[in-house]
């Protein structure tokens, strides 16, 4: 089963792949979006060794006519579908269809075979497979559906929902999303693994495991004023995702001529990038420093290897700070638990130590001091206060019988992202488990209209658990109703269920409060 972490998804040994099916098309550029539609499967059927899987990723770009395309990144795990005799080799196939809507009308869709790689032999290993495809779509929203099944086999169809919005303004100054690549070399190709004069390689996942030494990445810089050669400062960095801040040590500055499409490609060394959720951050600024444009990606970094010391930590002066007067082990070990949900994943790992009965209590102070001196220069301790002081509403509010506030899933998200602007709350509809729904219009990492969706099973618990956010770093799940309606059981096989089917339920204000929460 699938482990609740700030971001979810299947790892499909992105090193080994083969590339199938790519069709050429010039002039293009990229924009990535995640779509874990592999993660409802986990869920549902917990990925049996004969069921598909597979992970999908999706990115819009656009052409220099402004005519913007999706383009399709399909991983499909060699080794879970069913192989059969080809001629003296094996092959598997698996069929995919997929169809965009707007406003309920189909705007493009495709459905066709995708064969993997011949092998000689089923028992020794096969190799993951790529599939690259291209959509005409235009500038909107739209609505996705993709299902996916083994051809040799009888088991139901993979099937998944997203939502994804594509804009490339015509007189606007915009990045491409980011693109992670495998690898990337010269070429003067024009199929769909290739662009302004080089071969891409996607890297489809936002994971980087263990082995990965480096970052390499794409995107492109559209509608910069070309007149006179007008140049430009690309800064590319790398900056803790609960944090925001700038890791000095990852970050680049190079000057640029500005042209009609400016191709940004590079590569950062990781091997000294501890592990823990990171963003990528692409920058434009004009000759007066002021920013142009930006681009941010987020991604998990994988590094056991490197350690959080704390000799590392600041030397600051504690007999005058306000840690000072912290000397119960048990009270500032308390205190340092508290900070777990604005810790990054290295901080986490090394409070555990801090955490031992038998640690040293000046270690605690002085790792306390520099948490705060941190996370606020000029006044750390009204920065701890102000936090204590959300801690304790948590508690307060958000406890249950096992676990304190603030370590659930409603008092991590509070104080992670302050308290929500409006809260959607439904504990009685008649066909459905207690919800509720948080909206904010700004977190502090800059997102924008973002939404929490928390339910129970049994509300005397208190016990809310995240289902859905459309927050980048967070669980995504676009069938969140299903959970929801779950007491519905009118539906046996919830992986073929349209969750829309959902929205006609009597009763049911999850839609009205999702769209317009009050």
């Amino acid at each position: 089963m699938i482990q609740k972490k700030s971001l979810n998804l299947l790892i499909v040994e992105p090193q080994i792949l083969n590339f199938v099916n790519s069709q050429p098309l010039k002039n293009i550029n990229m924009k990535r979006k995640i779509l874990l539609f592999i993660f409802l499967a986990v869920f549902f059927n917990s990925l049996s060794a004969q069921g598909i899987k597979a992970y999908l990723s999706y990115a819009a770009f656009n052409t220099p006519e402004n005519e913007p395309y999706l383009e399709t990144y399909l991983t499909v795990k060699g080794s879970s579908i069913r192989h059969i005799a080809s001629g003296d080799k094996f092959q598997g196939t698996v069929i995919v269809q997929i169809i965009f809507r707007q406003d309920d009308n189909i705007v493009n869709f495709a459905k066709y075979k995708l064969a993997g790689p011949l092998t000689d032999d089923t028992l020794a290993g096969v190799l993951n497979f790529l599939d690259v495809q291209r959509y005409t779509l235009g500038n909107g929203s739209f609505d996705i559906e993709v299902k996916m099944n083994d051809l040799n086999t009888n088991v139901e169809p993979i099937t998944s929902f997203d939502q994804y919005t594509i804009s490339f303004p015509e007189d606007t100054t915009s990045f491409s999303d980011i693109e992670f690549l495998t690898s990337f070399s010269e070429s003067d190709l024009t199929d769909n693994l290739s662009r302004n004069g080089y071969q891409l390689i996607p890297y489809v996942f936002n994971y980087f495991p263990e082995n990965a030494n480096s970052i390499s990445f794409y995107t492109e810089m559209y509608n910069y004023n070309i007149e006179n050669g007008s140049g430009y400062l690309l800064s590319y960095y790398i900056k803790q995702f609960e944090t925001n801040k700038i890791l000095d040590n990852f970050s680049f500055v190079k000057r640029k001529t500005a042209d009609t499409i400016n191709p940004v490609l590079g590569t950062i060394d990781i091997k000294d990038l501890p592990s823990g959720n990171y963003l990528l951050v692409i920058e434009a600024r004009d000759r007066n420093n002021e920013l142009i444009c930006n681009k941010e990606s987020f991604f998990q970094n994988y590094n056991p290897s490197l350690e959080f010391n704390i000799e590392d930590v600041d030397p600051f002066d504690m007999s005058n700070s306000f840690v000072s007067a912290m000397n119960s082990h048990d009270t500032l070990a308390m205190y340092i638990s508290w900070l777990k949900p604005i810790s990054s994943d290295a901080e986490r790992t090394f409070t555990v130590s801090l955490l031992n009965p038998d640690s040293d209590i000046n270690d605690m102070k002085k790792y306390f001091l520099n948490f705060w001196v941190e996370k606020d220069k000029s006044y750390p301790e009204e920065a701890w206060l102000a936090y204590k002081f959300n801690v304790e509403k948590t508690i307060y509010n958000y406890s249950t019988q096992n676990t304190p506030g603030f370590d659930t899933d409603r008092g991590r998200v509070f104080l992670q992202y302050g308290a929500p602007n409006v809260i959607s709350e439904s504990y009685t509809e008649p066909n459905a488990f207690p919800y509720e729904i948080w909206h904010y219009y700004q977190l502090p990492n800059g997102q924008t209209d973002k939404k929490f969706i928390f339910y129970t099973q049994e509300i005397a618990t208190n016990d809310f658990e995240l289902i859905h956010s459309d927050a980048i770093g967070e669980l995504n799940n676009y069938k969140w109703r299903l959970w929801i309606n779950n007491r519905d059981t009118r539906y046996t096989n919830l992986m073929n269920v349209d969750d829309t089917h959902y929205r006609e339920i009597w009763g049911s204000n999850q839609d009205d409060y999702y769209h317009q929460p009050r």
